[in-house]
C-alpha cells in the first residue's frame, strides 16, 4: 500500500483546497446570506447528510485546484508583544489567573512512550514556567509544529486522554498535543493529574475551577496558551476528548498545501439556533445573559480548525468582552462576528454517526471516504476502532 500514499495525500489535498476556495467564494457572493435552521434541541446541529467523496470522483476533478487556493499572508512572530502587560495573569474577568501546570516546549511532542522519571531540576523549571510567559517565544531554532492540537478534557477523563494518546493524538513530528484542564477541589485528584503529567508532559491546567459554566475560561485559556507558548504553529486544532480526528489525513493535507489560508475558521456550522428560554433545558439562558432570540452562526466546539491569525484575534477580542458561559456561541459566534471572520463549513469532511457506525462495524472502508472529523460522544472503543480503520489500509501515513 506504500505506493498509494502519495496519491492519497495529493487527492485529499486537492479536495480541501477546492472546498475552502468554493466556500470562500460563496461567502463573498452572498455576503452573509441567511442559512437553514440548524439549532435543534441541543448544542449540536442535526446530523449532516452522508456525502461520500470517492477516489474515482476525485481523480476526474483535480485539474487546477491548487491554483484556486488564496494566499496565507503573514502571522505575527510574537503576537503577545501587542497585548497589555498584565494580560498573561488575567483571563477575561479573572485578574489573578495562572497556569498551575504548564510547559514551554511547543516544538517536538510529548509522548506516551516517555517514562515518568524526570529530574527534579526539570520539574522545578516547568513549575517556574507556569508563572511567567515563555522566553522561548523569541527562539528561532525550534521546529514549528504544523498543527497545535488543543484538547478540552475534564480532570477525571484520564481514560479518554490515554485513548487519544494511543490513537489520533499519538506521536507525530508535525503536531503538538496539549490537554486543557481547570482546577479541582480534591487534593487526591490533583496529585493524580500531576502524576499523569509527569508521565506524559502534555497537560496545561488553569487556576479556574473546572466546571460546566466555566468552559469559556477553558476555551480562552487554550487560545492564550497558543498566543504565548506556541504562536509559531501553522494551524490550531481545538477538539473535545470524545471525538475522533483523522489526523493522518488532516496532517497530510495541511502539509501538502502549497499555500496557507488566512482567516480560516473551519468547523461544522450551526445556523439560526434559538436561545433556550425554558428552565427545563440544560442550555437555558436568561434574557439578562443574552438578549437576542437567536445565536449568531457558530461552531459546535468538538472540532475546530483555526489559522493562527484567527486564533490570536479571537483571543485578543475575547479578553476584552464580558463573559458568556456557552463558549461555542461566545468564541466562534459573537467574538468571531466582532473580528469579521466567517465560518468555512466542514461539509463532507465531517463523518456523521451513520457513516461512523458503518466503519466501526466493518461494513465500510474508512479509506474509501474522505473525512477529517466525527461527531462527538464517541466511546473509547469506537475511537480505537476508527484509528485502526484509517491506519490499516493505507489511509494514514
Amino acid at each position: 500500500m506504500l505506493e498509494r500514499r502519495p496519491l492519497f495525500g495529493a487527492l485529499i489535498g486537492l479536495t480541501l483546497v477546492f472546498t475552502i476556495w468554493h466556500m470562500s467564494f460563496q461567502e463573498a457572493v452572498s455576503n452573509g446570506a441567511n442559512g437553514v435552521n440548524g439549532g435543534g434541541s441541543g448544542p449540536y446541529p442535526p446530523e449532516p447528510p452522508v456525502a461520500v467523496v470517492t477516489w474515482s470522483e476525485l481523480a476526474g476533478n483535480q485539474t487546477g485546484w491548487y491554483s484556486a487556493a488564496p494566499p496565507m499572508g503573514f502571522m505575527l512572530v510574537n503576537p503577545a508583544d501587542s497585548l497589555p502587560k498584565d494580560d498573561y495573569t488575567s483571563l477575561i474577568d479573572l485578574k489573578d489567573f495562572k497556569f498551575t501546570i504548564n510547559f514551554s516546549n511547543c516544538s517536538g511532542s510529548s509522548r506516551s512512550s516517555r517514562s515518568g522519571s524526570r529530574s527534579r531540576s526539570r520539574r522545578r523549571k516547568r513549575e517556574d514556567d507556569a508563572d511567567a510567559p515563555s522566553d522561548s517565544l523569541k527562539s528561532d531554532d525550534r521546529r514549528s509544529p504544523l498543527v497545535l492540537v488543543l484538547v478540552h478534557s475534564a480532570p477525571t477523563n484520564w481514560y479518554k486522554r490515554n485513548t487519544i494518546r494511543d490513537t489520533w493524538g499519538r506521536y507525530d513530528p508535525r503536531a503538538k498535543l496539549v490537554f486543557l484542564l481547570g482546577a479541582v477541589n480534591s487534593s487526591v485528584l490533583q496529585r493524580r493529574i500531576e502524576q499523569e503529567n509527569r508521565m506524559y508532559d502534555d497537560i496545561v491546567q488553569g487556576s479556574f475551577l473546572d466546571a460546566y459554566r466555566n468552559m469559556t475560561y477553558k476555551h480562552v485559556m487554550a487560545l492564550k496558551w497558543f498566543t504565548y507558548h506556541c504562536p509559531e504553529a501553522k494551524y490550531v486544532l481545538k477538539a473535545d476528548d470524545d471525538v475522533f480526528v483523522n489526523t493522518p489525513a488532516l496532517y497530510d493535507v495541511l502539509a501538502g498545501l502549497q499555500t496557507q489560508r488566512r482567516r480560516l475558521l473551519f468547523c461544522q456550522e450551526i445556523r439560526n439556533a434559538p436561545v433556550k428560554r425554558t428552565h427545563r433545558s440544560k442550555w437555558f439562558v436568561s434574557i439578562p445573559e443574552y438578549r437576542d432570540k437567536y445565536y449568531p452562526n457558530h461552531c459546535p466546539g468538538y472540532s475546530i480548525l483555526y489559522t493562527p491569525d484567527v486564533a490570536y484575534q479571537l483571543y485578543r477580542e475575547a479578553m476584552r468582552q464580558p463573559y458568556f458561559w456557552i463558549d461555542d456561541v461566545h468564541i466562534t459566534g459573537t467574538i468571531a462576528r466582532r473580528i469579521n471572520v466567517t465560518i468555512t463549513p466542514t461539509d463532507a469532511m465531517l463523518l456523521n454517526r451513520t457513516a461512523k457506525d458503518a466503519i466501526v462495524e466493518g461494513r465500510a472502508n474508512a479509506t474509501d471516504q474522505l473525512f477529517f472529523f466525527t461527531t462527538p460522544d464517541l466511546r473509547e472503543g469506537e475511537i480505537r476502532k476508527l484509528w485502526k480503520a484509517v491506519t490499516a489500509g493505507g489511509g494514514g501515513r
